[in-house]
């Protein structure tokens, strides 16, 4: 009997030592497949990667960056310091409370005579008051024959009965007037935005809005030309 008990013992362990075997093996077996998979997917993925590497420096190479950027930021700034070149009828038909734009440097490209000198003056304007100043430098232009005739002492503009301690005073009083009372919805001489506009309350020559209207297209031909020139050598 105790015979019988030993060997069943023996014959126990040893089906527990195969099964465990057989499982060990199995085991393994899967980690090996796995490990190939692994493998395989893992160097498809190197290869499939040097390929793209491959074909991204022969792109690369086909690219000039350099010049791409270049050619990107000139169009980025000639798109934003351009100035247009308006027509006459383009000139008045437009909305001169809105900022023209130009520069210091631009207005010393139009300015004559007596007004040479003022450029930061009719400049300020524009900043100060949103006004369109090349607006203001043709009515001062066309009132006072580019500054060298004055109603009143500085009276660019003759506006008004009095004179002024400066020509930059007259400038800043009268664009501070336009802006406020002739462009403004809310001013007491309101009537439009366009020249025209202006001309109804401001001027008794019916044709005064002409007249500062083909003064104006003149100033942008000139600004225009130039300072789109000079762009231009950046391309």
């Amino acid at each position: 009997m105790k015979y019988r008990i030993n060997h069943t013992r023996r014959i126990t362990g040893r089906a527990i030592i195969l099964a465990a075997a057989a499982v060990v093996l199995t085991l393994a077996l899967v980690s090996a497949g796995v490990f190939a998979t692994y493998r395989q997917a893992s160097e498809g993925s190197e290869a499939a990667d040097r390929a793209a590497a491959g074909k991204a420096s022969k792109s690369a190479e086909a690219v000039d960056v350099g010049n791409d950027l270049r050619e990107i930021t000139v169009d980025y700034v000639y798109s934003k310091d351009s100035i247009p070149s308006y027509t006459y009828d383009q000139i008045c038909s437009m909305d001169v409370s809105k900022p023209s734009g130009v520069t210091v440097a631009d207005l010393k490209l139009v300015t004559k005579h007596n007004l040479v000198g003022l450029e930061e003056a009719f400049w300020q304007t524009e900043q100060d008051y949103d006004i369109n100043c090349l607006f203001v430098l043709a009515i001062a232009s066309h009132e006072s024959a580019y500054g060298t005739h004055c109603f009143r002492p500085n009276n660019l503009f003759g506006f008004g009965r009095s004179g002024y301690s400066s020509k930059a005073e007259c400038i800043d009083t009268v664009a501070k007037c336009l802006a406020n009372k002739y462009l403004s919805p809310s001013g007491s001489l309101y009537k439009g935005k366009t020249i025209d506009s202006v001309n109804k309350r401001y001027a008794a020559d019916p044709a005064w809005d002409k007249k500062v209207a083909k003064k104006m297209a003149g100033f942008y031909s000139v600004i225009s030309s130039a300072h789109n020139a000079q762009l231009e050598k950046l391309r």
